[in-house]
């Protein structure tokens, strides 16, 4: 009789979410690497590794910056360029170029 009487309560979902901090292992390995010189071939192996990526993805990051620089200022000085032949012609040439534009 006690099922009767009783209160329906819903089923808890208990979820702790794990969290993986890539930053912080490898905050670890550099530790583990200026606390104890005494370190075996695979983690030699490991640590080199690690420095050889954080080497590429700084360059590569580097490298796409300095592109987007360089476009950045080819455009300025295009812009600066067509502007200036503009203003030296007198500005009658432009409707020509825009009216051409348009048809």
């Amino acid at each position: 009789m006690r099922f009767l009487n009783s209160r329906l309560r819903p089923k808890r979902f208990v979820y702790f979410p794990r969290y993986y901090n890539e930053r912080k292992e490898k905050l670890d390995l550099k530790r583990k690497l200026y606390a104890d010189e005494n370190l075996s071939e695979d983690d030699r192996v490991m640590l080199m590794r690690e420095k050889l990526k954080e080497k590429r993805n700084n360059q590569q990051i580097n490298q796409n910056q300095l592109y987007s620089k360089n476009t950045r200022s080819l455009l300025l000085i295009f812009i600066v360029l067509v502007l200036g032949y503009f203003i030296m012609n007198g500005l009658d040439d432009i409707e020509l170029v825009i009216f051409k534009m348009m048809d």
